[in-house]
C-alpha cells in the first residue's frame, strides 16, 4: 500500500524483500540469506524497513550503508516472551536496537504508543503511527454462512500469537451452547492441527469453520461481528480493514487494541479470559452491534490511508536531515 502511495504522490519506490514475493512470506530464513540480500548492490536515496520481527534490525542496518533510513516496528515480542536474536549479528535484538539508536539520519517508527513506550525503555525514541487498512477490495467468493447464524469471523495466522485457542474455549461455554451463532477462522499457520483439534474436542466442529487463506472481503460479508481475540499485536490490519467494510470489531485487551478503539466503548473483551463467555453475550445484541459499529467507523476517519501518507513523509523528511 505504502508503495502505490508514494507513486500516487510523485514518488519513485520499489519493494525490495529477500524471498519471493509470490510466495506466503515465511516465518524466518537462513541467516546468509539475510546476509546475502543485505549486501545487494541498490541505488536508493532513502530506505524504509519494514521489519515484521525485530531479529531484522541488523539486515535494514547493513543494506542502508550509511544512507537515510526509516525503520517500523511492526511487531515486539509478548511482555515478558523472550526476544529473538539478530540474523546478521546473533546479538539479542534488544541489544541491537540499544546500538542503532544513536544511528544518525534514522527515524524509528512504532505503530502504537505501546510499542514506543517498550522502544523507550530501550533507549530508542520512537515515533508512533498507527496503521491504515489497504483499499478495500469486493469479496471474490464470499463465504456461505449457514442460515440464521451471527456470522462471527477473523482473519489471521493459525499462531497461537493470534488467540484463536482462547476463543474457542470461551464459544464452548454452556451460556453459549444454544445461541445461533458461527465462526470463520480465516487463514494458514503452524497451529491448525492443534485448533482443529481443540475445536473438536469441545464440540465445535460444525460451528467454526477453517476455509484456509481467503481476502478478508470474502468472510466479512455476511459477518456480523469479528472477533479479534490476540495475545499481541503491533497496530493489527484486520480490526482497520473491518471497520471499513463496516462490520464491528470484539477484540482482547491489549496494548494496541486499547490505542485502536479507544473512542469507541464497548470493543474490548475483559482483561480476565474466565469472562469472555458473559460478554460474548454482546454478540446477540442488535443495539449494542450498532453502536459499536458507528463508533468504530467515527474513529477511523475519513481517510486514514492519506494520513498515513502524509505522517510516513515527515518521517522521510526528517531522516533526510
Amino acid at each position: 500500500m505504502l508503495d502505490a502511495l508514494a507513486s500516487r504522490h510523485g514518488h519513485q519506490s520499489s519493494i525490495d524483500l529477500p524471498f519471493d514475493r509470490s510466495l506466503p512470506p515465511p516465518r524466518s530464513l537462513p541467516s546468509h540469506r539475510w546476509l546475502r540480500w543485505s549486501l545487494r548492490p541498490r541505488d536508493a536515496d532513502l530506505f524504509h524497513a519494514h521489519l515484521a520481527w525485530p531479529d531484522r534490525l541488523g539486515a535494514a542496518l547493513l543494506a542502508a550503508r550509511g544512507r537515510p533510513l526509516v525503520v517500523t516496528f511492526h511487531l515486539l515480542p509478548r511482555e515478558g516472551a523472550a526476544w529473538p536474536r539478530d540474523r546478521i549479528t546473533g546479538l539479542d535484538a534488544r541489544t541491537m536496537i540499544r546500538l542503532a539508536a544513536v544511528r544518525a539520519h534514522t527515524v524509528w517508527i512504532a505503530l502504537s504508543h505501546h510499542d514506543a513506550a517498550r522502544l523507550g525503555a530501550l533507549g530508542l525514541r520512537a515515533r508512533v503511527i498507527r496503521n491504515a487498512p489497504p483499499p478495500p477490495r469486493a469479496a471474490t467468493q464470499p463465504f456461505d454462512w449457514p442460515d440464521g447464524v451471527v456470522g462471527l469471523a477473523s482473519v489471521g495466522r493459525l499462531d497461537p500469537q493470534k488467540g484463536f485457542d482462547r476463543m474457542l474455549r470461551a464459544l464452548a461455554h454452556p451460556s453459549l451452547s444454544e445461541r445461533p451463532w458461527h465462526w470463520v477462522i480465516a487463514g494458514e499457520g503452524p497451529a491448525r492441527a492443534e485448533l482443529t483439534a481443540l475445536r473438536d474436542s469441545l464440540g465445535l466442529r460444525d460451528r467454526v469453520s477453517l476455509p484456509g487463506v481467503r481476502p478478508p472481503m470474502d468472510v466479512f460479508t455476511g459477518a456480523r461481528w469479528v472477533l479479534a481475540p490476540s495475545r499481541s499485536e503491533g497496530m493489527p490490519l484486520v480490526p482497520l480493514e473491518a471497520m471499513e467494510a463496516g462490520v464491528p470489531v470484539l477484540a482482547s485487551d491489549i496494548g494496541a487494541h486499547r490505542e485502536l478503539f479507544s473512542a469507541a466503548p464497548g470493543s474490548l473483551l475483559p482483561a480476565d479470559e474466565a469472562r469472555w463467555p458473559d460478554a460474548l453475550g454482546a454478540l446477540f445484541d442488535g443495539a449494542a452491534r450498532a453502536t459499536v459499529k458507528r463508533a468504530q467507523r467515527a474513529a477511523l476517519g475519513d481517510d486514514p490511508r492519506e494520513g498515513y501518507w502524509r505522517e510516513t513523509l515527515s518521517c522521510y523528511d526528517a531522516a533526510r536531515t
